[in-house]
């Protein structure tokens, strides 16, 4: 009888309406994307957003670290508690702590990075205004952790087509 019961409650959740992401509404983010950002998403249209992003670090060893991106994505399910949807991104990574190596395997000068994906998501509402998000995106690029004594903390840039998964959080002031 309770697990019959936990299971109607479980469906009424997710096809419940909720207050929707609409046309208008701006969306605070938190993601673990790499370079870990905050972005402010503003809806164009009924499940349409557009979030531009921001993210900065430092280490005393290394320096100071700068993500600038935007990503676009579409909700197929805007008006309900669970949502899938897809997206694309553009960011921009500024790190003193990437290396990256060219095509004879020596490092270069330099620690700008531009990378670029799209993928699936889907985003749940837990209370309110606040969200848990989950998506897979195939980037252009991976960062990768580089192992040894001297290169603690350091990341090499590794080209082509590589996934990853990322979490976070959306609070929607509507």
């Amino acid at each position: 009888m309770l697990r019959r019961f936990a299971t109607v409650l479980v469906f009424l959740g997710l096809s419940a309406s909720v207050t929707a992401q609409e046309r208008g509404s701006v969306v605070l983010d938190a993601m673990t994307t790499a370079g870990r950002h905050l972005g402010v998403g503003y809806y164009i249209t009924d499940g349409l957003s557009i979030r531009p992003s921001l993210g900065f670090g430092y280490s005393g060893q290394y320096g100071t670290t700068f993500n600038l991106g935007t990503d676009v994505r579409w909700e197929l399910r805007s008006g309900y508690r669970v949502s899938p949807y897809l997206t694309a991104g553009f960011s921009y990574l500024r790190s003193p702590y990437v290396v990256q190596y060219d095509s004879s395997g020596s490092p270069t000068t330099g620690s700008n990075l531009a990378r670029y994906g799209a993928g699936l998501g889907l985003r749940t509402r837990i209370k309110y205004g606040l969200s848990a998000v989950g998506e897979g995106r195939v980037m252009n690029s991976e960062l990768r952790n580089v192992s040894g004594g001297s290169f603690y903390g350091q990341q090499s840039l590794r080209s082509g087509a590589h996934f990853e998964g990322i979490l976070g959080l959306s609070y929607v002031f509507n």
